[in-house]
């Protein structure tokens, strides 16, 4: 595949540069969303609890990844503009504080969501026998954390210097590791007991670990190349990670959170008011009762990786030719660049709104065998189709103003849209309307479409250019 370099970031067909950068992360994007499926599938062979269990874990795991959006987003806007500058000594800088923030980060994160995993599992309102193997499995699942925290950070690190390809490869093959473990700890092999629910977390755990350690062996080899001739070097090669640059700096790390900890509290309010969303689809009144609204909830919101996932990949794009070029003195390269990538992820996002309004009860039929699930879902799954493009907008527009390095704005946009929209209108046409988990999804078909216009609007008046870093 074809890497994108410096010269083709900042010169060049800005359409060609901007796919050739999505490609990798779209690759690697799929290869996350079948590792969803893979674990909704295999606990929707086990039970409606077991689904329930995989569903309150992969929000925990959103959280503590947009509470890494901390360290990610401040580490690839400063690399972005360092490399699209021609710095490469304060991109390397900034590598090694990210990478010191993100064991900081995954520490906290384990020790916390383990000791409060009795507690997450009843304000989800679950059944005693449904929040008993949630618990399990998410502590079980947090000893991952240190392990995504590192993976998560490095790749961050190497997308802002254009290299989407290595993370893809890692994290790709993480993803492989993911499936094969977790069919193994959960279903038994030879000596291998069969763990059940618990040994979809095992995999999942063993798997971060594997992408931890894959990334700091990458950035160590080969690293004399790097620091001779830079300038003709990979970016694993001269954002080397050393013992000395990780002792904390404190102007770098006050650049990167003063970029990142906006993105953080996006991040942290999205998650507040999605998880305050989620309790209202648990308790809409409904013939179905909150075991199976929740499991229908959770396999849709999995079908939605299909979509959301790959979005994200042009996301990426769109971010890093944002801070390259705003490095390299070219805000008007940026806003082609966004643009561009905004109308592929339409395209793509317009075509998985047909699959979806056209075979949601195949999708469904996929990842459950309760034909009461697929009652539930099939309706709410048709009216997520419909707004796709407007996903598409909000989410490519989204990466790129954190690659310009406006946090702030899009926060704010964020906590309104949420707030304001996503959890009253839930909650009016789920529970007061009695629209059931349809009725609760209109709550998150509203906030799409206006956040999505907000952040168009924000884009479009140029202010995140001027922007500094």
């Amino acid at each position: 595949m074809h890497t994108p370099t410096r010269s083709t970031i900042l010169a060049g067909p800005i359409r060609s540069a901007v796919l050739w950068l999505a490609l990798p992360v779209l690759g690697e994007q799929a290869l996350n969303a079948c590792v969803a499926w893979n674990d909704t599938l295999i606990a929707g062979r086990i039970s409606a609890e077991a689904t329930d269990a995989i569903g309150l874990a992969s929000y925990i795991s959103w959280f503590m990844g947009m509470i890494g959006w901390m360290v990610d987003t401040g580490a690839t806007v400063i690399v972005a503009r360092a490399v699209g500058a021609g710095n490469h000594d304060e991109a390397r800088r900034a590598t090694n504080q990210a990478f010191t923030l993100s064991l900081l980060l995954g520490a906290a994160g384990m020790v916390g969501i383990y000791f409060a995993a009795p507690t997450i599992a009843r304000v989800m309102n679950l059944p005693a026998g449904a929040a008993q193997i949630a618990t399990s499995f998410l502590r079980i699942d947090t000893l991952g954390y240190l392990g995504g925290s590192m993976s998560f950070a490095m790749a961050a690190c190497l997308r802002g210097a254009g290299d989407t390809r290595t993370p893809m490869m890692i994290l790709g093959g993480v993803n492989v590791v993911n499936v094969v473990f977790t069919w193994l700890f959960t279903f038994g092999f030879g000596p291998v007991p069969a763990m059940g629910t618990n040994g979809i977390a095992w995999g999942t755990a063993i798997a971060r670990w594997t992408g931890g350690i894959a990334f700091i062996w990458l950035m160590q080899r080969e690293a004399r190349l790097g620091e001779r001739d830079p300038a003709h070097a990979r970016p694993h090669q001269y954002l080397k990670l050393s013992l000395p640059m990780l002792r904390p700096d404190r102007a770098m790390l006050s650049r990167i959170l003063s970029i990142g900890l906006p993105a953080a509290a996006d991040g942290a309010l999205a998650f507040s008011g999605h998880f305050i969303f989620t309790t209202i689809v648990t308790r809409v009144p409904s013939v179905f009762s909150p075991t199976v609204l929740y499991a229908a909830h959770v396999v849709g919101i999995r079908i939605e990786s299909l979509s959301y996932l790959p979005a994200q990949a042009w996301s990426v794009a769109a971010s890093t030719m944002v801070g390259q070029n705003l490095g390299a003195g070219n805000p008007e390269r940026s806003r082609q660049a966004a643009n561009e990538a905004v109308k592929q992820a339409a395209m793509l996002l317009s075509l998985t709104g047909l699959l979806y309004f056209f075979a949601a009860r195949p999708l469904y039929m996929i990842l459950s065998n309760d034909p009461a699930v697929w009652d539930c879902g099939v309706p709410a799954l048709k009216g997520l189709a419909c707004v796709q493009i407007p996903l598409a907008v909000l989410i490519v527009y989204l990466g790129a103003l954190r690659g310009a390095g406006d946090t702030r704005t899009p926060m704010l946009i964020t906590g309104a849209g949420v707030f304001l929209l996503r959890v009253p209108v839930a909650y009016l046409c789920g529970v007061i309307l009695r629209g059931g988990l349809l009725g609760a999804w209109m709550g998150m078909f509203t906030d799409i479409v206006v956040r999505s216009g907000l952040l168009w609007w924000r884009f479009r008046s140029g202010r995140w250019a001027r922007v500094r870093v």
